[in-house]
């Protein structure tokens, strides 16, 4: 293969779609991996330090995944598992700390010989390749061109490592996003499930209702700020 040959207009225009879809695209991926490492880790340095860890193994799960895209869009039980585990995931952090055991809260596994910082990028990079198995269906839709697939998820991972570090901030701001966004995982998986199933939900409504949850969250925190502080403390410590 030559990609000097392939250096069309159509494949680099392909790449700048590729990035806004999945800037686009991993909007919840992006929430979710800033509450996760946020809501496990408190020290601002491990946090860092999951968040970059996590990205390179993202890069190299999608590297993979691009190769082996066609493949895994034809298993309906790799979408099916995927998307189960996000709804797990979304379901065990928006429990009640009262109906958490200690070593579940901590690392989302019975892991107990892991650190709290691995655990959690362990938990990161799992998250990924759930996301990754349902993002590739819509990269092979735009091209069938490796070369241009991880370019536009290299690049696309780049601005969800970005939008991870402002989300960190903003949760910092409006607490209520920790919740938030495994309400948004939680339906993503269900999303991801269904798919599984050949039962497509179209992609305009779905992204807006998840931007319409992310904004009315933020909207409540700010208005009702000590009620909804008080309702999370009570919760979830």
């Amino acid at each position: 293969m030559n990609i000097l040959n392939e250096l069309t207009a159509g494949n680099l225009l392909a790449i700048v779609f590729l990035i806004l879809i999945e800037g686009i695209l991993s909007l919840d991926n992006a929430i979710a991996l800033a509450a996760l490492v946020r809501s496990r880790l408190k020290n601002v340095e491990d946090q860092r330090k999951a968040l970059t860890y996590g990205i390179w193994g993202a890069y190299f799960f999608r590297t993979v995944v691009v190769f082996i895209g066609v493949w895994l869009m034809e298993c309906w039980w790799i979408k099916f598992l995927a998307g189960v585990y996000l709804v797990w995931l979304g379901i065990s952090e928006l429990l009640p700390k009262a109906l958490k055991t200690e070593e579940k809260e901590l690392t989302g596994f019975n892991w107990k010989w892991l650190s709290p910082l691995w655990a959690t990028i362990i938990s990161v990079e799992i998250m990924d390749i759930a996301f990754s198995i349902d993002s590739i269906g819509v990269a092979l839709a735009i091209s069938n061109v490796k070369w241009v697939l991880i370019a536009g998820a290299i690049l696309g991972i780049l601005m969800m490592r970005i939008a991870a570090n402002l989300f960190i901030n903003l949760i910092g701001r409006y607490r209520i996003l920790e919740k938030t966004a495994f309400v948004l995982v939680l339906i993503a998986g269900i999303g991801v499930s269904l798919k599984a199933f050949d039962i497509e939900i179209p992609e305009v409504p779905f992204i807006a209702t998840l931007l319409a949850i992310l904004f009315l969250s933020i909207y409540c925190n700010h208005m009702y700020p000590s009620r909804i502080n008080k309702f999370l403390e009570k919760y979830y410590g």
